[in-house]
């Protein structure tokens, strides 16, 4: 059970003054003013890093145009010679390695000539411009690959468009106007890569420790919650949470992984006594002056912070904001999703599930033999599950238990260690030898397929629950109810049954109004390196 860490501690921690006052303008000194200067410390290097950052990834991004523009070349040579792919590969390593080109045939002049050295100069940094000018390095690093993609997308494509024009007006000797398209190809294709790789290095950085971020989350509401989440699902980001203040607003507690450090009057000396590099304040609205003081505090101890508005705890994405001569309106978007939407959802798990269950059906013959050589019973277990708006169907699952093993279950209650209305035992002896292996590589679960092509289940969703775990369900957990359960869902990529109980519901309510084709495919492909390293089943 979590306990609040009281000022007296906070303050033996950062040997303050007994009198100082709690999270108001504090009196530094000893101690205190040391871990100020630390704070300004870890500041400035965070600032620093980040400067060396966007430094290194512009000249790294010249470079990688350069070769694209040089591979480009090649490629539209070679398209005009007939040449292979390894011929056009090695010339470009030529030029870089040695400083000057093959002969090149097919009505171009020489890449090293006086002409296409300037377009090349050109190219290179009207990129980067155009790369600034549409935020590309502001963007994190990490995280953030589908934006970069995006981003660099659009800006080659905006290049393209001026090289196009200055092809056409300037008519240059050699005028092979295909060049373009395959400059615009190489340089989307090979900045992409890289982008992806870049955030695999620096996501490897960070989880090591490197330049991380020690993040504070004020609040302790739904809100707060999902923030903390979202950030320790994504340890690539940087952030470390050291914790969470509470509002009150209900029993205080830890919430599952993350420790509660104390209250809202506490922010003071957490910052000091935890070295807190970055604070989000995600408070309800009723304590928008508690939110104001936490930013005024942030702002005097020079701590950065970022403030989420609780919008009557709407998803900040539902929010539509635009202008009217210069007046800000705030709109609400609609989560309910449209017929192509659902056409579309709908289509992909058909086609998936029937793939899936033609393409794997020698291996759920061998699944069938096993179960039936290890234990009694059928092969194919049924079992009553709630689905879309409270309905009841039947799921199917291979048997991974043996024969009449619910029976037994009232026996086991006092062993369970799932919170809320959960049953689950890491060591459950209901369950069989083969049962153990299913369960582990969740194989167990693909007769839901089933369940998919009768438009009961979809491949994406919140897992369906028990008639009687949905008799104990709080009003705001009943909230999952509202969209087809899935075979796989956030909870499930992002841990499974490490997961508390609440944790994975408000996983369950972030997908429902933060729906859209890309998270629906983003799951399914993070679906894949859950099931294989076999994270949180048991």
């Amino acid at each position: 059970m979590a306990r609040f860490v009281k000022s007296s501690e906070l303050a033996q921690t950062t040997k303050l003054l007994p009198d100082t006052e709690r999270g108001g303008a504090l009196d530094i000194a000893g101690t205190t003013a040391a871990l100020t200067k630390t704070l300004s410390r870890r500041r400035l290097q965070r600032r620093q890093w980040r400067i060396f950052e966007c430094i290194a990834l512009i000249i790294l991004d010249a470079w990688l145009i350069a070769i694209s523009f040089q591979l480009a070349y090649h490629l539209r040579a070679d398209l005009s010679d007939h040449k292979n792919a390894f011929s056009t590969i090695l010339n470009t390593l030529h030029y870089n390695l040695v400083g000057t080109s093959l002969p090149v045939k097919g009505g171009l002049a020489p890449i090293d000539s006086p002409w296409f050295q300037f377009i090349q100069i050109g190219i290179v940094v009207g990129l980067i411009l155009i790369f600034g000018l549409k935020g590309l390095y502001k963007l994190r690093p990490t995280g953030t690959w589908f934006r970069q993609a995006w981003t660099i997308i659009t800006s080659a494509t905006l290049g393209a468009a001026f090289l196009i024009a200055w092809y056409l007006f300037f008519l240059p000797p050699s005028n092979s106007r295909l060049l373009v398209v395959f400059v615009w190809v190489a340089v989307i294709v090979i900045l992409c890569l890289a982008r992806l790789l870049i955030s695999g290095v620096m996501g490897l950085l960070y989880r090591i420790g490197l330049a991380e971020t020690r993040l504070l989350v004020v609040g302790s509401g739904r809100l707060g919650k999902i923030v903390m989440q979202h950030i320790a699902a994504n340890p690539n980001l940087g952030y470390s949470i050291v914790g969470f203040l509470h509002n009150m607003s209900e029993t205080p507690s830890d919430f599952g992984r993350f420790k509660m450090l104390g209250t809202l009057d506490d922010i003071g000396l957490v910052i000091r006594s935890m070295q807190v590099d970055e604070v989000i304040i995600a408070l309800p609205s009723y304590l928008h002056e508690h939110a104001i003081r936490s930013v005024r505090l942030c702002e005097r101890l020079g701590t950065s912070f970022k403030l989420i508005p609780d919008l009557y705890e709407l998803s900040l994405s539902r929010i539509d904001v635009e202008a009217l001569e210069g007046i800000p309106l705030i709109g609400i978007n609609q989560i309910s999703l449209n017929s192509v939407q659902r056409f579309v959802t709908h289509l992909v798990d058909i086609i998936l599930s029937l793939f899936i269950i033609l393409l794997g059906l020698p291996f759920w013959l061998c699944i069938t033999l096993a179960i039936r050589l290890n234990s009694p019973g059928p092969i194919v277990y049924k079992q009553t599950r709630i689905g879309l708006n409270g309905q009841p169907f039947k799921m199917y699952k291979f048997r991974s238990m043996y024969q009449d093993a619910d029976k037994i279950l009232a026996t086991l209650m006092a062993l369970n260690e799932a919170e809320g209305p959960l049953f689950k035992m890491k060591e459950d002896p209901r369950v069989t030898s083969v049962g153990k292996f299913l369960r582990r590589t969740s194989l167990d679960e693909f007769p839901n397929l089933i369940n998919v092509l009768r438009g009961e289940m979809s491949l994406v969703g919140p897992r369906p629950p028990l008639p009687q775990e949905v008799a104990q369900y709080e009003e705001w957990q009943k909230g999952r109810l509202t969209i087809k359960p899935g075979l796989t869902g956030l909870w499930q990529v992002r841990g499974r049954s490490d997961i508390n109980f609440d944790e994975g519901v408000l996983m369950d309510l972030y997908y429902i109004e933060n729906w859209s084709l890309h998270l629906y495919f983003q799951i399914l492909l993070r679906t894949i390196p859950a099931v294989l390293f076999s994270r949180g089943a048991y």
